[in-house]
C-alpha cells in the first residue's frame, strides 16, 4: 500500500503511542496524559506534536532517542527497537513496566510487618506460620530446586526452554491454550477442580508471554487460586524466582556464558538465546553472578 502523509513514518506513530502509555505508567495513571504532554518530551509545539502522532514526522536521531529515554526513565534500546520495528507497543510496554522483583524491598517488608502484627492470628491460622520471618520467606532455594527438578524430569537440555515440554510432566494439571481473538487479554488464568488453564493471546509467541506463562505455572504449583491479598508481594517475588529459574536454568546460563561473544552486548545475546525480555535476562544474570546459581 502506498504511504500517504498520514502514515509516512508508521514507526514514529507507534513510538508516539508508546510514549503516551509510558507516561501514564510513569505517573501511575494519577494524571490524564494528553498529546501535548508527549510532545513536550521533545519540546514540540502542537503542530509538530500532531505530525508526530500521525506518522508525518520522522523520529530517529540518537539525540531524540536519548531525550525520550531520559524523560521516560526507559532503556534506549527499547526506543530504538520500536523505531526499527523490532518490537510492538505491547511488548515494549511490558518491558517498560517490568515484571516485578526477585527480592522484597524495604517498603514491602514494612507493610507486611505492620499487617502481620496487627492481626497475627489471622496469618497464623490461614497459613500455619509461626513467625514474621516465616511469613516473608520466599523459599528461594526450594523454589529454584523445584524448577530444576521439573526440567530434569522433562529432560530439557537445550535452548530455549520450551514450556510445553515442561507441562507434559504435570499430567494435564496445567493447560495452555491460544485465544480465538488477537484482542483477548495477554494472559487469562482460570481455575477449576485443581486444574489451571492459561489462555494467551493469538499471534506470535512473544518473550514476555513466555515469562508470564511460566509465572502462572509457578502459581499453580506453589499457590493455587486461594491466598491472602496481603501476601501478593511475597508471591510475586517467588513466582519471578521460579519463572527465571525455569526458563534460565543455571546449567544453561553457564553454557551460554562460555560461548558468548565478548564483543557483543551480553544481555542482547542471552535474550535471543533464552527467548526472554532483556529486563528478565539482566536480572537473572545479576542474580547468577552474585549467587553463582
Amino acid at each position: 500500500m502506498k504511504r500517504t502523509d498520514e502514515n509516512r513514518y508508521p514507526q514514529s506513530a507507534e513510538l508516539f503511542k508508546f510514549c503516551k502509555e509510558a507516561l501514564n505508567i510513569k505517573h501511575a495513571f494519577e494524571v490524564k496524559v494528553i498529546d501535548q504532554h508527549v510532545g513536550a518530551i521533545l519540546g514540540f509545539d502542537p503542530a509538530d506534536c500532531s505530525h508526530w502522532k500521525k506518522g508525518k514526522k520522522n523520529i530517529k536521531s540518537l539525540e531524540t532517542v536519548k531525550a525520550i529515554a531520559q524523560n521516560l526513565d526507559a532503556d534506549e534500546r527499547e526506543i530504538l527497537d520500536i523505531i526499527a520495528g523490532r518490537t510492538d507497543i505491547e511488548e515494549a510496554l511490558n518491558e517498560y513496566k517490568g515484571f516485578g522483583q526477585s527480592v522484597l524491598n524495604l517498603k514491602q517488608l514494612d507493610d507486611l510487618k505492620r499487617e502481620y502484627f496487627r492481626n497475627t492470628s489471622r496469618f497464623q491460622i490461614a497459613l500455619g506460620v509461626q513467625s514474621f520471618e516465616e511469613l516473608v520467606d520466599v523459599k528461594r532455594e526450594l523454589t529454584e530446586a523445584h524448577a530444576e527438578e521439573l526440567l530434569l524430569r522433562a529432560r530439557v537440555h537445550a535452548l530455549p526452554v520450551m514450556i510445553p515440554e515442561v507441562l507434559e510432566i504435570l499430567d494435564g494439571a496445567v493447560v495452555v491454550k491460544t485465544a480465538n481473538s488477537e484482542q483477548a487479554p495477554s494472559v487469562k488464568v482460570e481455575y477449576s477442580s485443581g486444574q489451571t488453564t492459561i489462555t494467551h493471546r493469538a499471534g506470535t509467541m512473544k518473550p514476555f508471554l513466555r515469562f508470564l506463562i511460566a509465572r502462572e505455572v509457578g502459581r499453580h504449583i506453589f499457590v493455587g487460586s486461594q491466598t491472602l491479598p496481603e501476601l501478593a508481594p511475597v508471591i510475586d517475588v517467588r513466582l519471578n524466582i521460579f519463572a527465571s529459574a525455569l526458563l534460565m536454568p543455571s546449567a544453561l546460563v553457564q553454557a551460554a556464558l562460555r560461548h558468548a561473544d565478548p564483543s557483543c552486548d551480553l544481555v542482547d545475546q542471552l535474550s535471543a538465546l533464552f527467548w526472554l525480555p532483556r529486563s528478565i535476562v539482566s536480572a537473572r544474570l545479576r542474580d547468577f553472578i552474585v549467587r553463582q546459581n
